[in-house]
């Protein structure tokens, strides 16, 4: 497992925060790479966030858990049942960053 910078503790400093998947499509054209391996699932989990003060939160009216919860992350990050299955080489990457 290839692990890149996280600041998923960053997370706890925050009472609100904003976060967006990106998907693999769009981390490629900034960080591509190449696996060998036969048979390989590979998922890249990139999530970028921003800690939002209290003030703005009325910017984010209707944009909250409920709305987040109808976006299918999985199908965002192109996740697959491949992914749970132990014979296959899995490789799960995973980056966590704070937009300030």
């Amino acid at each position: 497992m290839r692990v890149a910078s996280t600041h998923i503790h960053e997370f706890s400093k925050h009472k609100n925060i904003a976060y967006r998947f990106l998907s693999p499509g769009k981390i490629a054209a900034a960080i591509d790479m190449t696996l060998t391996a036969d048979p390989c699932v590979f998922t890249r989990i990139f999530l970028i966030f921003r800690g939002i003060p209290e003030d703005d939160m009325e910017i984010f009216s209707g944009a909250g858990e409920k709305e987040a919860n109808a976006q299918n992350w999985r199908e965002v990050v192109g996740w697959t049942e491949n992914s749970k299955d132990g014979s296959l080489f899995r490789v799960l990457e995973t980056s966590v960053l704070e937009i300030t």
